[in-house]
């Protein structure tokens, strides 16, 4: 399984607009500098009254879909 690791800061108005449907997903460049768009509903778990902000680790399986997404920190 491939894993990429991001770098996200989405302050808590950009992702108000976004969850409110101007856009259904985010894009980020890992730390790599490979860019890759993921859909908004992966990180739900991550919001606060922040925003999303963490370093995250992305995993995908052998035909490129999202498996999962974890916070490193």
């Amino acid at each position: 399984m491939a894993k990429l690791v991001l770098n996200v800061a989405l302050p808590a108005f950009k992702y108000k607009a976004m969850y409110a449907g101007a856009a259904k997903n985010l894009v980020a460049s890992s730390l790599d500098g490979r860019k890759v768009q993921l859909p908004l509903s992966a990180f739900q778990s991550f919001v606060t009254h922040q925003g999303i902000h963490g370093l995250f680790e992305v995993e995908f399986d052998s035909r490129n879909k999202l498996v999962g997404v974890t916070k490193l920190r």
